[in-house]
């Protein structure tokens, strides 16, 4: 009797349960994703990618200055722009005791140079901007490599990146000395 008892229980719960497991399924499948979530997708595809190029894990200096972490966040607002936050955490070790530095607007600009072109874009000795970065370069790499789908036209594109805003932060362990630049990501300068 306490068989039959629990056989029928189970039944029920399967017969009630499965409605709704086809109802979230139907749900997942009439879900529009549109060009925006894709751009979305493929800029936060490419950054995370691309920090290693930054983060100094041992041997040669990737960079001028050494980063123990890279983060960021992409969005796209209701002005259809996009909006890229990148956060870069300088060695807490070597900032603090070995090494006084403070950051200043080259750095932010080393930053989106490194993670979007794997370039510095200063000569290393003089630190004086070098002519090896240009909006052209910085356009090509975004439509190749994030904006490369179909039913957008270049200067579509074009449009899309000269209006895409990014903001770099520099965290220095001592919080006074972070520095915060901003600007078009195609722009060879950011302030």
């Amino acid at each position: 009797m306490g068989i039959c008892k629990l056989f029928k229980y189970i039944l029920i719960i399967i017969f009630l349960t499965k409605p709704f497991t086809l109802k979230a399924e139907s749900n997942l499948l009439n879900l529009k994703v549109t060009a925006a979530d894709f751009a979305l997708l493929k800029y936060e595809t490419f950054l995370n990618k691309n920090f290693n190029k930054l983060v100094n894990k041992g041997g040669l200096a990737n960079s001028i200055i050494f980063y123990e972490y890279v983060d960021s966040s992409v969005k796209y607002n209701n002005e259809n722009k996009f909006l890229i936050k990148l956060n870069a955490y300088m060695s807490r070790h070597r900032y603090t005791k070995d090494v006084k530095y403070t950051p200043n607007l080259k750095d932010c600009n080393t930053v989106r140079n490194r993670i979007f072109l794997n370039k510095i874009g200063y000569n290393f000795f003089s630190q004086k901007k070098n002519n090896l970065i240009n909006e052209n370069d910085l356009n090509e790499v975004i439509i190749s490599q994030i904006l490369n789908f179909s039913g957008i036209t270049r200067d579509e594109k074009i449009k899309i990146i000269n209006e895409t805003k990014i903001v770099i932060n520099i965290i220095h362990p001592i919080k006074i000395n972070s520095i915060k630049c901003t600007g078009s990501v195609n722009q060879v300068e950011l302030f």
